[in-house]
């Protein structure tokens, strides 16, 4: 895992009471973005430099420093007021060769790098630089954004317009904004610049994560005397919409549970998975997916690790889970906004869960003793205050059914014991791998294709 901080203000300090000086971390930050262009980016190509007044437009100058003479570079500033740092490298660029323009002109700029706000923007863009973006955004080039793209704040939301970066070097901090949903399309890659002093230098207390492929944990079957019941019975609650909960059935023993079944009537029922009136040998359960208006008794599992899904975010029963610390709660946004008002927590538009995923999440999380799984194009893994970010998914999974099989997934890990928070944390990499392995097109793959996948990972 890596470590995600809400902004790099500890981080710089930290390195001032060291000895660094700004303008040596500018140094460090604006020779790593100067090596990406060499790596992309012929040489003698036009390079346009936008440039706000601070320090991040104090990066870009001393980039663009760095590259003339190789590259024909030019400045943009959207502003008059320059800070110190930045007039003192505009005076050095100047005098090797770099152009200072009055107004951006992109013909035959074959890169832009964005200069402007940084992650510290905390207001709407004015029309003006909205304008500027979306003409930037609709060129043909390589765009590289220095530590946030433009139009980005601080939390992930889009203040009016964002520029549109291949890629992102976020400088001496990962920042949480840069993994918002938005700002999954906005930031392309993005890399993390050290600046010449590493993150664990400054970072003294808990933070939030960023989840890597390597993180994940397959269920492991190294002893060889065992049976099925040795990993686990998983149950799931079928509702009027029977396919959903046969679908995380299926997934749940694709992911290694030792037996399946379902309650409820099941048509056409594969044989792998068992059909039960009761819940009598649990030993985790799915409750949720399709449930509709179908009646459930949940005295008889509210106790047991349980994934709570879809239908239940809007049914009064969830109360009945919020002291299990075996639970795993994984609405999308919507219902996460039904749930927030079944539970009596906050009335909130889906709209605003959107704006405020991760405060939101967080404060969940510290009123219920199991864990949030908050769904997205990057989910939120949330447990008593501490956030776990995914930002492996892509848009394969944007398909009827695919929550489903992630509902399986985590119920597989929870009949075989996991924690719910290692069952969340695994299930949201399983299923983002799986989609990533299959060989298809990204617009073709069906659930089925997600569940057949766990079997390669």
């Amino acid at each position: 895992m890596k470590t995600l901080c809400k902004s790099s203000t500890k981080f710089d300090e930290q390195a001032l009471s060291l000895g660094f000086s700004e303008l040596i971390l500018q140094e460090n930050a604006a020779r790593d973005v100067a090596e990406l262009v060499r790596q992309k980016l012929q040489t003698g190509e036009k390079i346009l430099f936008l440039c706000g007044g601070g320090n991040n437009g104090s990066d870009a100058i001393a980039c663009a420093r760095m590259l003339a003479g190789d590259y024909e570079c030019e400045l943009y500033f959207i502003t008059k007021n320059l800070n110190a740092n930045a007039q003192a490298q505009l005076n050095i660029a100047l005098k090797v060769g770099v152009n200072r323009v009055s107004q951006p002109d992109l013909a035959n700029i074959g890169c832009v790098i964005d200069g402007m706000f940084g992650s510290g923007l905390s207001r709407d863009l004015d029309a003006e630089i909205i304008l500027l973006l979306d003409r930037i955004n609709a060129h043909n080039a390589l765009k590289i954004a220095i530590d946030f793209p433009s139009g980005l704040d601080g939390n992930g939301n889009i203040r009016g317009a964002c520029f549109k970066a291949d890629f992102t070097l976020t400088m001496g901090a990962l920042k949480i904004g840069l993994f918002s949903d938005v700002a999954k399309d906005m930031t392309g890659e993005v890399s993390l610049v050290n600046l010449g002093l590493s993150d664990n230098r400054f970072i003294t207390h808990q933070e939030d994560f960023l989840l890597e492929r390597t993180d994940l944990n397959l269920p492991s079957r190294t002893l060889q005397n065992v049976h099925k019941g040795s990993f686990g019975h998983a149950f799931v609650a079928l509702g009027q919409m029977q396919g959903a909960g046969i679908m995380s059935a299926t997934a749940a023993l694709m992911m290694g549970a030792g037996k399946v079944s379902v309650v409820g009537k099941a048509e056409n029922l594969t044989p792998q998975i068992m059909q039960k009136n009761n819940f009598d040998g649990a030993g985790a359960v799915a409750i949720g997916m399709g449930l509709g208006n179908t009646d459930i008794d949940i005295s008889a599992i509210k106790h047991l690790p349980c994934v709570l899904d879809a239908d239940l975010c809007y049914r009064a029963e969830i109360r009945e889970f919020l002291p299990n610390p075996f639970a795993v709660f994984t609405p999308h946004p919507k219902e996460f906004s039904g749930l927030l008002r079944t539970l009596g927590f906050a009335d909130i538009s889906m709209e605003d869960v959107a704006k405020n995923r991760f405060e939101l999440a967080r404060e969940f999380s510290r009123q219920i003793k199991g864990v949030l799984l908050l769904k997205g194009a990057n989910p939120i893994i949330a447990h008593n205050g501490t956030l776990y970010l995914c930002n492996l998914g892509s848009n394969k999974l944007s398909v009827g059914g695919s929550g489903d099989v992630l509902a399986g997934i985590i119920l597989g890990y929870l009949a075989q014991g996991f924690s719910a928070l290692e069952a969340a944390k695994n299930a949201v990499l399983a299923h983002a791998k799986s989609a990533e392995n299959y060989q298809g097109n990204d617009y073709s793959m069906t659930p089925l294709d997600l569940i057949d996948g766990l079997r390669y990972l």
